[in-house]
Formats: C-alpha cells, sequence, structure tokens
C-alpha cells in the first residue's frame, strides 16, 4: 500500500511539472496563397516582380505564382476547384464569376472592404463609373471582385498603308467597310480583322440599341431585327474577303505585323505585339468604330476573385489585393500591361498621364474611358458567348443561312442561361 502511495505521488508530480511548463512558441510564418495566373513574357515578368516585392514588404502572407496554360484555362481551374485543389485568387471575368457565385465558390470581400480598421477608404467614389456596376451587379451588397485594372477594344491600323492609300481612319462602321474594300481592291488582302468576334457582335448589338441578356427572367432579350442584320452585314464583308476572322491565329497581331490584314480590334493590353514588325511600318491606334446613337465599347477588365477555404486565406488574400489595388500599384500594373486603371486616383498619377502621351493604346483606350461599359452576366452568360462564337463561326465561315444560325443561337443561349 506504501510503495502504491508512493507511485501514485511520484505520477502527480510529473503531472504537475509538465502541467506547469511553459508552451513553446511556435512560428508557423506566413500566411500562403496561391495565385494562378496565364501571363507569358513580359507581363509574367513583371508580376513576378510585383509578387516578390509584396512578399519582401511583410511577414505575415507569402503569395505563390502559378503559371497556367491559356488554353482550356476556364475548365481546367473550374475543374481544380471542384477537386479542391484549384488557387487561392486568380483574375476572372464576370461571366466566369456568376457561375462560381451559382456554386458558391467565391469569397464576398465586402466584410473586409467596409471594415473600419482594415478597409479600403471611399472604394466605390474611386473607382471609374462602369467598374463598381459591374462588380457588384449580382446584388444583396456583396462584392466577389477587386478590380485593378480596366482593358477593353481599340483599334490597330497600318498607318503607312492607311497614307499611301489616303484613308482616313474610321470612326463608323460604314467607314471601316468602305475603307476595308478599298485596301482589298488594292492590295488583295483583307482590310479588317477583329481578334474576338464575340465582342464586337455584342457591340454592334450595343451601338444598334439592342438588349442583350434580361437577367430577371434569364432570357436572350435581343432585338431580333437589328441581331440579324449585324449578323448579315458581318458574314457578307468576312465572305467578301475585305475582313477575316483570326483562325488558327487565335491573334491577329501576327497577321498584321506580316502585313496579311490591314488593321484589327484588339485588345490595348496587345500593343506590345502589334507593334512587333520590325519596322516595316508604322502602327495607328484609336478608338473602335460606333454605330447608331449608343457609344460602347466592351469593358475587358474583369478582376480578383477569392475562393472559399479558410478564413485566414480569404484574410490573406484580401490583405494582398489591398495591397496590389492600391493608387500607385494600380497605375504601376496599368502602365506596363497596356490599360487603364480601375480607380481615378490611379488613373490621375501623373505617371499614368505621362504614360498616356507615350502609349498609342492607353492613348485610345483613354480617349474610350468615357463609354466603356459591362453586359448582363448571370448563370449561363458564359455559355452564351460560346453559343454567340459558333453562330459566327456557322453564318461568316460555314454557309450557314444567318436567320438559321441566329436561331439556333438564341435557343442554345436561352437554354444555358435556364439550367
Amino acid at each position: 500500500m506504501k510503495k502504491l502511495l508512493t507511485i501514485i505521488l511520484t505520477v502527480l508530480m510529473l503531472v504537475g511539472m509538465v502541467g506547469c511548463k511553459k508552451p513553446e512558441v511556435v512560428n508557423e510564418g506566413p500566411v500562403e496563397i496561391t495565385y494562378w495566373h496565364t501571363y507569358t513574357e513580359h507581363h509574367n515578368e513583371y508580376l513576378t516582380g510585383i509578387v516578390d516585392e509584396f512578399n519582401a514588404s511583410q511577414n505575415e502572407v507569402k503569395v505563390v505564382l502559378v503559371q497556367q496554360p491559356y488554353q482550356d484555362y476556364d475548365a481546367n481551374l473550374l475543374q481544380a476547384l471542384r477537386n479542391g485543389v484549384g488557387p487561392d485568387i486568380c483574375s476572372r471575368f464576370p461571366t466566369n464569376v456568376a457561375d462560381y457565385i451559382d456554386e458558391d465558390l467565391l469569397v464576398d470581400f465586402a466584410p473586409y472592404i467596409n471594415d473600419a480598421t482594415i478597409g479600403i477608404p471611399n472604394f466605390k467614389e474611386n473607382l471609374t463609373g462602369f467598374v463598381y456596376g459591374e462588380i457588384t451587379q449580382w446584388g444583396d451588397g456583396a462584392i466577389y471582385m477587386i478590380p485593378n485594372i480596366c482593358t477593353s477594344e481599340v483599334f490597330y491600323y497600318n498607318k503607312t498603308l492607311f497614307e499611301e492609300l489616303n484613308l482616313e481612319v474610321p470612326k463608323t462602321w460604314e467607314e471601316l467597310e468602305e475603307v476595308s474594300r478599298i485596301i482589298y481592291q488594292k492590295t488583295g488582302k483583307p482590310g479588317f480583322g477583329t481578334d474576338s468576334a464575340i465582342d464586337t457582335f455584342q457591340g454592334l448589338l450595343i451601338q444598334n440599341g439592342s438588349g442583350y441578356i434580361n437577367a430577371k427572367t434569364k432570357q436572350m432579350d435581343l432585338d431580333y431585327d437589328v441581331a440579324l442584320e449585324q449578323l448579315t452585314w458581318l458574314a457578307d464583308c468576312i465572305k467578301e474577303g475585305i475582313f477575316r476572322l483570326p483562325g488558327d491565329d487565335y491573334y491577329l497581331s501576327g497577321p498584321f505585323c506580316s502585313g496579311a490584314v490591314a488593321s484589327y480590334i484588339g485588345s490595348s493590353a496587345g500593343v506590345g505585339y502589334a507593334t512587333m514588325n520590325g519596322g516595316a511600318f508604322e502602327v495607328g491606334c484609336a478608338p473602335i468604330p460606333q454605330a447608331g446613337d449608343v457609344l460602347y465599347s466592351s469593358s475587358w477588365g474583369g478582376g480578383f476573385v477569392c475562393f472559399k477555404s479558410t478564413e485566414a486565406k480569404a484574410k490573406a488574400a484580401y490583405t494582398f489585393l489591398k495591397w496590389f489595388t492600391s493608387t500607385e500599384m494600380t497605375a504601376r500594373w496599368a502602365i506596363n500591361f497596356g490599360a487603364l486603371p480601375a480607380y481615378i486616383s490611379g488613373m490621375e498619377t501623373e505617371a499614368y498621364q505621362d504614360y498616356i502621351n507615350t502609349n498609342i493604346a492607353a492613348e485610345a483606350l483613354y480617349a474610350s474611358k468615357d463609354f466603356i461599359n459591362w453586359l448582363n452576366a448571370i448563370k449561363g452568360s458564359a455559355g452564351v458567348r460560346t453559343a454567340i462564337d459558333k453562330m459566327i463561326s456557322e453564318a461568316c465561315l460555314n454557309n450557314v443561312d444567318p436567320k438559321t444560325a441566329l436561331d439556333d443561337m438564341i435557343a442554345a443561349a436561352n437554354a444555358e442561361l435556364n439550367q
């Protein structure tokens, strides 16, 4: 019995010693978040430098860049998210965001942005006019996207050739058709092309007074006569040879630089590729042509999203994005990317204002800033774009009657919107 009591007392003393021992402080290090992107060449190099700068500026968050191939990126990203192996943040378009919201994949940034301590003062007031409406279109006060820059369409043209043929830079689609026909007659080559036939067709609809998607009814809201007229016109110009689509080139900067097409609509961010012709000719840039009473150019800005995982990662993502979208950083990224800062304060910086005077695409984009606008993005709107793409291919390249192609597009689009 005495021996048993001794053992018990010894055990209790050991337990007491352990209980009184000061716990070790474990340094877990910064919260790590992954950032997927598809940038290449100088854009990738500059982004890497920006992320390195952020990581070196503090020790609470570490951003890890993961470059992904552009081809099939949307499908691969969604599949990775569903499998639980996707990124923490990436930049996406509203059409993608609508699908992510439907699957409850996104973090709502509003509580962070509006927080009295870590929030972003004057967030709404500092955003350019159309941007705030685009990122809050889903209602309920939620903010699923934090924008950084805005890109849009600009019109690149062979300035040397235009001057040789005494051609004016077209301001309307009718003028573009006339100019392109002259170029085709003189050179045997198309006068115009577009990187994104989808956005060009959407723009033709809006500029001519048509609606697009009705977010309430989840149906296409087209002016049928306008849609048929514009599709027929586009198909006729392509069949005549005065217009062209990218085809296997994917982007028209290559054919443009080689002289295979005299002008094209592409992203302002692609100015570095549009001017890569070895000095063969001078490149000009202007706002895209307009028609009707509605001035419109597509918003290609998008914004950063954060996918749900843990509160720590969500806060870490917000910390990085708040830094990356600050006045100085948004101006720097816009200058590197050939874009507009999404924030008025960034646009008004001396650095950005100086940049406008040295970059033809930025100058054209800045001239378009008051009529860059957005379209409704709801679940299925990404599928609507796919249906439009197929319609254009059928009518312009496969000799399908434009009315049949349009009817098929509307049916397919409505099916996507009502899944």
